[in-house]
C-alpha cells in the first residue's frame, strides 16, 4: 500500500458506521417486533425507532435538499454524537434488551444481531489500534 493510498478497513469502517450497520439492524427489528411478545416487543419497538431516527438523520437532509434549520443541526448532533456511533450503539443495545427481556422468541435473530455488532466492533477496533 502506498502513503496515499487509504486503508480499505478504515474506508468499511467509515461506510457502517454511516448507515450500513442501520440498514442491517432495521429488518432485524422489525421482524423481532413483529414476533416477540410482551416486554421484548416493546423493546423491539424502540429499536425499530432508533434505527428509523438513525437513518432519517442520516438520509433525509440530503434528500430533501435541506441545508439549515433545527432538524439539520439535531440530525447532525445525533450523527455525529460520539463519533457517528451513538446511533448505532443505541438502536443495537435496545434490540439486545429485546433478546434478554421475557417474550422474545427466534434465537437466530440475536445471533445475526451478534454477528453484526462483532463486525462493527471489530472494524471499529481497527480503526483505533490498526
Amino acid at each position: 500500500m502506498s502513503f496515499l493510498e487509504p486503508d480499505p478497513y478504515i474506508l468499511a469502517f467509515i461506510a457502517v458506521k454511516q448507515g450500513i450497520f442501520l440498514l442491517a439492524l432495521l429488518p432485524l427489528a422489525l421482524v423481532r417486533a413483529l414476533a416477540a411478545r410482551r416486554s421484548a416487543r416493546w423493546a423491539a419497538l424502540a429499536a425499530l425507532a432508533l434505527c428509523a431516527f438513525g437513518l432519517a438523520a442520516r438520509y433525509l437532509p440530503e434528500v430533501l435538499g435541506i441545508y439549515e434549520g433545527l432538524f439539520v443541526r439535531i440530525s447532525g448532533i445525533w450523527r455525529g454524537l460520539w463519533g457517528g456511533l451513538a446511533m448505532n450503539f443505541a438502536a443495537s443495545a435496545a434490540l439486545l434488551a429485546s433478546a434478554l427481556l421475557p417474550g422474545r422468541r427466534w434465537w437466530g435473530l440475536d445471533l445475526a444481531h451478534v454477528v453484526l455488532l462483532a463486525g462493527l466492533l471489530g472494524l471499529w477496533g481497527y480503526s483505533i489500534w490498526g
